[in-house]
């Protein structure tokens, strides 16, 4: 098990009563790794560049959907492929550029205020997603989050191959990780929270004593009803939306819905 910590929360920290799960993507915060890509290849070097992996992206369209139609985890495969030939220090960059000007304006805010409250009762807060580790250390430090999984690319001199290192962050890796998290730790699963809002992080929710839907989609909702979990709904109160940025989040919704079936 791979578990990382942002550099500035490392060192020795108070035993938790428990662990709460955060899945990222729809769950924290309003937006999912279609919209990543495309601020990571929209900022890539020259506009030649740029036109270069937006072409690319866009010719993988439908791969990227059948590879959805599968499972999470292909789609994760597919969709990383395209950050090949990027250089680590510039996704990094990047990276840490999106979480600054993105991920912190559009983070749900009963979602950071649910962070605190469960910290307050002993719940340490651990990050487990399928967004790459270069957005997820720069949240986590914003955050205050010790631990965190989440992909990670293979650079050979300090260029991204495409290929995802092991394990990938979806489905039942999802599960695993937080078994074998908690079980080094020596915390209950039991006593454990998890949130998410997808159907593919079903795997995930079921392992832990305590799951919440966040903003479910269909199948999640309804599995959490059958099952009586709480479902509970963030509302973004964030940055004032303009024509421009709301032109652009229908597009990414769009893709990323027609990618999970549901257009």
């Amino acid at each position: 098990m791979s578990v990382h910590r942002p550099a500035k929360t490392r060192g020795a920290r108070p035993a938790a009563a428990g662990a709460a799960f955060y899945d990222l993507d729809g769950t924290l915060v309003g937006l999912n790794l279609i919209h990543t890509a495309l601020y990571i290849f929209s900022n890539l070097g020259e506009w030649t560049g740029r036109a270069s992996y937006l072409l690319n992206f866009a010719a993988r369209i439908p791969s990227l959907y059948f590879a959805e139609r599968r499972d999470r985890y292909l789609l994760n495969v597919v969709l990383f492929e395209m950050f090949k030939g990027v250089s680590r220090d510039r996704l990094e960059e990047l990276g840490d550029e999106y979480c600054e000007r993105v991920l912190m304006e559009n983070l749900y805010p009963q979602a950071r205020d649910m962070i605190e409250s469960n910290r307050a009762a002993g719940l340490e807060p651990v990050l487990v997603t399928g967004s790459p580790d270069f957005i997820a250390a720069p949240l986590s430090r914003r955050l205050g989050i010790g631990d965190y999984a989440a992909n990670r690319l293979a650079f050979v001199r300090g260029r991204a191959t495409g290929r995802l290192v092991s394990p990938i962050m979806a489905g039942d890796e999802k599960a695993r990780w937080c078994a074998d998290y908690a079980a080094a730790r020596q915390l209950d699963l039991g006593k454990c929270w998890g949130y998410a809002d997808s159907h593919y992080d079903l795997p995930f929710l079921a392992a832990l004593g305590h799951p919440v839907a966040v903003n479910p989609d269909q199948r999640l909702s309804a599995t959490a009803r059958s099952r009586q979990w709480p479902i509970i709904h963030f509302n973004q109160k964030g940055p004032r939306t303009t024509l421009a940025r709301a032109m652009r989040a229908q597009a990414e919704s769009w893709i990323w819905r027609w990618l999970d079936g549901a257009a």
